[in-house]
């Protein structure tokens, strides 16, 4: 983790990736400090599946700023602190792809837009948002097919690794309407729900305390 910390710490201070942090900062700290621990989370998971270099850098970027597109949706859902009701749903269920003209900016790392959004899209179908990555590209929507560039594999596994740190931070964590969850009952959650890279977890050490 001393190794994650590190890296996080070097790609905070650049001058293009800082502004967006800080604007997640000011909007809602808890969604701040969650995005820090998926990104040490994520670069730990990475670093187990082979991820080095420059794309480990996108990986680490991406998990920094996936919750970026909160800052686009309604604070009062945001920081609502109980279950959303079907609006409220469909209300937050815009922040994965409401950041990708913001994280577009980022020309260092011209993946981090596309592998961000893969937060919610890559996850069993209980917890996939509508309109995924994989509908778009299997075309089972009845539109016209997508004639974008295809998605490169390893985008499509640092998507589903920024997925596993996402849901393991989201579980392990105190919130408002839920105690913690036990940390072996999360991994044992995760194996069944993410079984393509729910054994990263192997290499991750637990937090000492609940994250808030």
């Amino acid at each position: 983790m001393r190794e994650a910390r590190r890296l996080l710490a070097e790609l905070l201070a650049r001058p293009d990736v800082r502004p967006l942090m800080n604007n997640l900062k000011k909007f809602d700290g808890a969604t701040y400090r969650h995005c820090l621990r998926v990104a040490r989370f994520a670069i730990v998971l990475g670093r187990g599946a082979g991820f080095e270099g420059h794309r480990l850098n996108e990986l680490a970027v991406a998990a920094m700023l996936h919750d970026l597109g909160k800052v686009y949706v309604d604070p009062e859902v945001v920081r609502k602190p109980g279950p959303l009701d079907s609006d409220e749903r469909d209300e937050m269920r815009r922040h994965p792809a409401a950041a990708v003209d913001a994280l577009r900016t980022l020309d260092a790392f011209p993946e981090a837009h596309r592998i961000a959004p893969l937060h919610h899209e890559l996850q069993g179908e209980g917890h996939s948002y509508p309109r995924s990555g994989r509908e778009r590209r299997e075309n089972t929507s009845g539109r016209p097919a997508d004639r974008r560039r295809p998605v490169p594999d390893w985008v499509e596994h640092a998507g589903l690794i920024v997925a596993l740190a996402d849901r393991y931070d989201a579980l392990i964590s105190r919130r408002p309407y839920k105690d913690p969850w036990p940390d072996d009952e999360v991994r044992g959650i995760l194996r069944e729900e993410m079984p393509s890279v729910a054994h990263l977890l192997d290499g991750l050490r637990p937090p000492e305390r609940p994250p808030r």
